[in-house]
C-alpha cells in the first residue's frame, strides 16, 4: 500500500550540496545554506500563489515501498520513499515530466521552468526523493555498514526504474505514455546515466549542469571561479583567505593561535571542535557558491567597497574589517546556522550524536564513489592550499574508515561505466553556464549527434539557471538554449 504522508514540507534545515520544495533552481541549492535571503528571495519569487487553478501548492508529500536491496531477490525489505506530484497541467494523455531528487530533502514538485512545460505539453509532474536524503532512509538508519550496501549510485537508478514500472500501474497510465527525465548537478549525471542503464523506462532526458565526470581531485573548479569573478574580485578573495590564516595562526604557520582562532569561528558561529581546514573549506564555499549560484556580483561589490579609511588604519585592523564584512555577507545569503549546519565540520559528521542525514549521506557519496573534492589550484588558488585531496581523503577516512570504507573512492569505475566526459546514453540534452564552476566536471562539448550539448556564455550565467522560471528580464542567450532544448524534447516525445 502506498503511505500517504500529509505534512507540509517547507524544509529549511539539514544537509549538501542540493534540494528544495522542487523548486528550480533550488533544488541543487545544499540545505544547510537555506536560512539566508538567497533562498528565501528564490522561493518566494518562484511560486505563483494567486494564479488559480495552476498553483503550485500540491506539496503532500506520498511514498511507495522501495525495495532496501534493489540486487537481492532474497531480501524482501522495504522502505518508504517519498515522491511528489502535481497534475495541475495533465489532461490524462501527456508524458510524465519525471524529475531526480538529489542529495538533499525534497520538498515539492518540479516547478520553475519544468512547470512552464508541463503547462506548454499537458504533463504531469513527478519528483521522486533519491534514498538516504529527507526521509527516505533505508533500514532507517545512516551508519557506515548500511550505506556501504545500499547508498550507490546503481541502487538510486534502479530506484529510478523501480519506481517508474510501480508509479504507472498504481496511477493507471495509459501504455502509450512517455516519461521525460530532468535532472540538475548530481541528478544531472543521474539523469544521463540513467538513460544508459535503462534507456527503456524513458523517451529522453535534460542534464543540466550535470556533472557526469567524477573528478576526484577537482582543482578546476576553484580555477573557474577564478575566471568567472575576475582578477579585481579574485585578488580581494585572496587577501580575505590570507588575513583568515594570519589570524589563526601562530607566526611559526604550524600552531593554532586559540583566541584568534575563537574569533574566526565566532564570526560565523562555528563549533568550536572543527578542523581549520573544515573552517577553510567552509569559506571558500561560501564564496565559491556566490559565484555557482549567480551571486558573483554582490559578492564583489562587497567586498571590494570596503575602503581603507573604512579601519582605524593598521594591517591588522583593516584585514578584521575585511574578514568580518565578509563574515556579515555570508551569514546573510546563507544563513547563521551555514557552519553549523552539519556539512564542514569532521567531528560532528563522525559523531552518531550530532549527525544530519543529508550531508552526512552526501560525505559518503562523494567519500565513496563520486568524489568531485574541491581542492586548491597549484597556482592562484583562492582557498587555502590546505584544503588539498589529502585532507579530503583524511576526511573520508575519518568518518568512515573500517570495515566497509575502503579509504578511496571508486570515481575511475563509475567513469568508465558511463563514459565521463564522453557520455554512451543516448537521447540527453546536456546545458551548462560559463560562470557554473561545476561545467568543467560536465560533458566535452560535442558528444553524439543524439547528445547535443549547448553551453550558455554570458555574465552572471550560473549552475543550473535554465531549471528557473522563465522571464522576459533573461538573455538571449538563456532563451535560445530552452528554444534548443525544446526541439528536442519534441522530437524525442514524437518519435
Amino acid at each position: 500500500m502506498v503511505s500517504w504522508n500529509t505534512s507540509l514540507l517547507w524544509v529549511f534545515s539539514v544537509h549538501i550540496f542540493t534540494s528544495c520544495k522542487f523548486v528550480e533552481g533550488l533544488k541543487d541549492l545544499p540545505s544547510h545554506a537555506r536560512g539566508g535571503k538567497i533562498y528565501k528571495e528564490i522561493y518566494g519569487s518562484l511560486y505563483r500563489q494567486s494564479e488559480a487553478p495552476q498553483t503550485y501548492t500540491q506539496n503532500e508529500a506520498l511514498s511507495w515501498p522501495a525495495k532496501v536491496d534493489n540486487f537481492d531477490d532474497r531480501n524482501n525489505n522495504t522502505f518508504q520513499q517519498r515522491y511528489f506530484v502535481d497534475e495541475s497541467f495533465y489532461n490524462g494523455k501527456g508524458p510524465v515530466f519525471f524529475e531526480i531528487g538529489g542529495e538533499g530533502t525534497l520538498s515539492g514538485p518540479p516547478g520553475g521552468y519544468i512547470a512552464k512545460l508541463a503547462e506548454k505539453y499537458n504533463a504531469l509532474l513527478v519528483a521522486l526523493e533519491h534514498r538516504f536524503y529527507g526521509e527516505s532512509i533505508p533500514m532507517n538508519s545512516v551508519d557506515t555498514e548500511t550505506y556501504y550496501k545500499y547508498l550507490t549510485v546503481d541502487q538510486a537508478l534502479k530506484d529510478l526504474d523501480s519506481f517508474t514500472h510501480w508509479y504507472s500501474k498504481q496511477r493507471g497510465l495509459l501504455e502509450e505514455t512517455k516519461w521525460f527525465v530532468f535532472g540538475g548537478s548530481y541528478p544531472g549525471a543521474l539523469s544521463s546515466w540513467y538513460r544508459n542503464q535503462y534507456p527503456q523506462s524513458s523517451v529522453g532526458s535534460l542534464s543540466s549542469s550535470g556533472v557526469v565526470n567524477c573528478i576526484v581531485d577537482y582543482y578546476q573548479f576553484d580555477e573557474q571561479v577564478t575566471a568567472a569573478v575576475g582578477n579585481q574580485c579574485s585578488d580581494r578573495i585572496s587577501q580575505i583567505q590570507k588575513s583568515f590564516e594570519q589570524l589563526i595562526l601562530k607566526e611559526n604557520r604550524q600552531e593554532v593561535n586559540e583566541e584568534g582562532w575563537k574569533i574566526a569561528l565566532d564570526m560565523f558561529n562555528c563549533e568550536y571542535d572543527m578542523w581549520k581546514e573544515d573552517f577553510y573549506y567552509m569559506i571558500a564555499d561560501s564564496w565559491s557558491m556566490a559565484d555557482q549560484y549567480a551571486n558573483k556580483e554582490s559578492l564583489c561589490n562587497t567586498i571590494l567597497n570596503i575602503a581603507t579609511d573604512d579601519a582605524t588604519g593598521s594591517n591588522r585592523d583593516y584585514n578584521m574589517v575585511l574578514m568580518q564584512t565578509f563574515a556579515n555577507y555570508t551569514n546573510d545569503l546563507w544563513g547563521t546556522d551555514f557552519c553549523t549546519g552539519g556539512f564542514y565540520n569532521s567531528e560532528q559528521l563522525r559523531d552518531p550524536k550530532r549527525w544530519k542525514v543529508d550531508p552526512r549521506s552526501w560525505r559518503w557519496q562523494t567519500c565513496s564513489e563520486v568524489s568531485y573534492f574541491n581542492t586548491a589550484p597549484k597556482r592562484g588558488s583562492l582557498r587555502s592550499m590546505d584544503v588539498n585531496l589529502e585532507y579530503h581523503l583524511k576526511q573520508c577516512n575519518y568518518i568512515f574508515g573500517g570495515k566497509y570504507y575502503q579509504g578511496f573512492p571508486t570515481s575511475y569505475a563509475l567513469n568508465k561505466k558511463f563514459g565521463a566526459g564522453q557520455p554512451t546514453a543516448h537521447k540527453v540534452f546536456y546545458s551548462d553556464f560559463s560562470d557554473d564552476p561545476w561545467q568543467r566536471a560536465s560533458v566535452n562539448y560535442k558528444v553524439s549527434s543524439d547528445q547535443p550539448y549547448r553551453l550558455a556564455m554570458g555574465d552572471g550565467l550560473g549552475h543550473c539557471q535554465d531549471f528557473h522560471e522563465p522571464s522576459e528580464k533573461d538573455p538571449q542567450v538563456l532563451t535560445d538554449l530552452r528554444e534548443e532544448f525544446e526541439t528536442y524534447l519534441d522530437l524525442w516525445l514524437n518519435e
